[in-house]
């Protein structure tokens, strides 16, 4: 840096260090559970994609969410090499936390005092005419002080119509550039753009378009003689499925923190790494007739048990959802009811569509989740709340702390090549699992060995890692979109990934027969399989099961007759002195 004084004063301390918002406290109620391992992996699961190109990762919005200064130590370490940001405070807080990777901002109004930005050495985003005129006169300014020169990336609006030069200003404006770069007033990074409709197969035109618009914006100029070197247009959808728009540098955002557009395309294994939960204070049974919460909206139609959940709209969690989701405590889901309040919810007990609630204890101190691991997925807490992603993301508000899960040691923790990994199904065997990720790559290995036809049965005490292991052997079979918990919809169907492959059926055995017929299998009986046939048929599946690997959670006792080759799968909790933790999994297979 210069020795020139700017006039933005920048603190020493990133504000996340300095202030209360998001700390864990020592009476915490709610918490966002960050796991970096996720966001390290699906930064390499990115960078992957796009060979050469550099990839730079957009951590604008306290990096959506999930904290900054943890989320760039994560990023930068997993071979993201740019950052970029919306505001100029951003990217202050960035350059205050010891970060001196490049990055870019792109949101700021002409008039904006700048020298604090250029004496930073933060990439300046020019969405205008007005805003490169601003900008040229800062740093005409700033040279005839000494400091040197400042970078600039010209925003082009290659269709979004929101922020970038739009057509009719981009001749003058790149003229313009050209000229102060001759005169080594500044220095021009690239051009980038915004996609309007990365993630839709049907805007492909639309997306197409930009495209071509781009690259004319790009020769025009280098035909005034800026070299522009670094040129970025894709965002997460274009990074995942458009190579020919990877130029070079993709500008992932979303997918960083595990949302994967495209997923109708194929799951590209990318982990959602926020888990939103809230403690459980207390439980109680609600007299028949009595209303719940404001407004009584709900109201008991029989004794019920009841829970208080200590999150409400001041958390974020939106008042319109009243009613309309649930959260699972040990695995069990269980509706919300009444009003959503300003500082917590109401949850039944005795209304729960999982027939495991009736033998299920919740006790004051619990956790219940929101959405993420071990709940509802984000996908589909989104879909409830009848908006995207993006949104839930960045909804949880001040109150609500964070905990981080570090990145996790691949050699120590658990190994996650699936190649590496000791599972030969050819025999019976055993394995352990210490980590989410190792549980990910055992999946992993056995939907590599596996073929249409077999049936996997999976059993395993609540919340032990049985959609966790499918989520790994869908990305072993290669199959589309997303695994969750099927609890919520009995059977999911995820499509082969390539024709001659097989699907997959992923399914809660115990929800698909009921209560009633569930409860009656004997230890070595099995169900006729013409029971549990109908049962899939009744759900009007648009898969056929001869052609698909069927996983079935719970599914012992229910699904040996189904096929000649059924493969049973036991998720085991370790114990000794080995794992104090009790967080290590054991995973036994064999074929029945």
């Amino acid at each position: 840096m210069s020795n020139h004084q700017p006039s933005i004063s920048v603190t020493t301390d990133a504000p996340e260090e300095s202030s209360a918002c998001h700390k864990p406290q020592e009476h915490t109620l709610a918490e966002m559970v960050i796991d970096l391992d996720a966001i390290a992996h699906n930064t390499r699961t990115l960078k992957a994609m796009v060979s050469a190109a550099e990839l730079m990762a957009v951590v604008k919005a306290d990096a959506y969410n999930h904290g900054m200064r943890q989320v760039v130590e994560t990023i930068l370490s997993a071979g993201a090499t740019q950052l970029g940001v919306a505001t100029i405070d951003e990217a202050m807080r960035i350059r205050a936390a010891g970060f001196d990777a490049p990055v870019t901002a792109w949101m700021w109004f002409p008039g904006e005092e700048l020298f604090g930005v250029f004496d930073h050495n933060i990439t300046l985003g020019l969405p205008s005419l007005a805003h490169t005129e601003a900008c040229l006169r800062a740093a005409e300014d700033w040279e005839s002080s000494g400091g040197c020169v400042p970078s600039v990336t010209l925003m082009f609006d290659s269709g979004l119509s929101r922020s970038g030069v739009g057509p009719r200003e981009w001749e003058e404006t790149a003229r313009l550039i050209a000229a102060a770069e001759r005169e080594g007033k500044i220095r021009v990074t690239g051009l980038m753009t915004h996609l309007a409709s990365a993630d839709s197969d049907d805007a492909r035109e639309v997306t197409d378009l930009q495209n071509r618009r781009f690259a004319r914006a790009i020769e025009l100029c280098r035909s005034l003689g800026m070299e522009v070197p670094i040129n970025h247009i894709a965002n997460t959808p274009a990074t995942v499925s458009r190579p020919d728009l990877h130029h070079q540098m993709v500008r992932p955002g979303v997918g960083i923190y595990g949302v994967d557009p495209m997923e109708t395309q194929g799951s590209v294994g990318l982990r959602t790494a926020m888990t939103l939960r809230a403690r459980v204070l207390t439980t109680r049974v609600v007299p028949a007739g009595e209303g719940v919460s404001y407004g009584h909206l709900w109201r008991a139609q029989k004794d019920t048990r009841t829970a208080v959940v200590a999150l409400g709209y001041a958390d974020g969690l939106p008042r319109s959802m009243s009613g309309k989701f649930e959260v699972t405590i040990d695995g069990v889901a269980y509706p919300q009811i009444g009003r959503v309040c300003m500082d917590q919810i109401v949850i039944s007990l005795d209304d729960s569509a999982d027939p495991r609630a009736a033998e299920h204890t919740v006790q004051p101190g619990d956790w219940a989740v929101i959405f993420g691991e071990g709940g509802t997925s984000l996908d589909e807490f989104s879909a409830k709340a009848e908006t995207i992603p993006y949104e839930i993301l960045t909804m949880p508000r001040c109150r609500v702390a964070r905990r981080f899960l570090p990145v996790r040691d691949a050699v120590k923790d658990g190994l996650t090549d699936s190649t590496d990994l000791p599972v030969d199904l050819a025999t019976p065997g055993q394995t352990n699992a210490p980590t989410a990720e190792s549980m990910r790559a055992i999946g992993r290995h056995i939907g590599e060995q596996v073929g249409a036809g077999t049936v996997i049965s999976l059993t395993g005490p609540l919340g032990a890692g049985k959609t966790t292991l499918t989520q790994g052997l869908a990305e072993g079979l290669g199959v589309k979109g997303r695994v969750q918990s099927p609890t919520f919809t009995i059977v999911r169907s995820h499509k082969p990934g390539a024709p001659g492959q097989p699907g997959l059926l992923h399914m809660d055995a115990y929800r698909l027969l009921g209560e009633e017929v569930a409860d009656t299998i004997e230890p070595g009986k099995h169900v006729d399989p013409h029971i549990v046939l109908d049962a899939l048929e009744s759900l009007d599946l648009d898969a056929d099961v001869d052609a698909a690997v069927l996983v079935a959670e719970w599914g012992r006792g229910v699904v040996e007759s189904l096929s000649d080759k059924v493969l049973d799968v036991e998720i085991l909790r370790a114990t000794g002195e080995d794992h104090p933790d009790d967080e290590t999994r054991v995973i036994r297979w064999r074929w029945v």
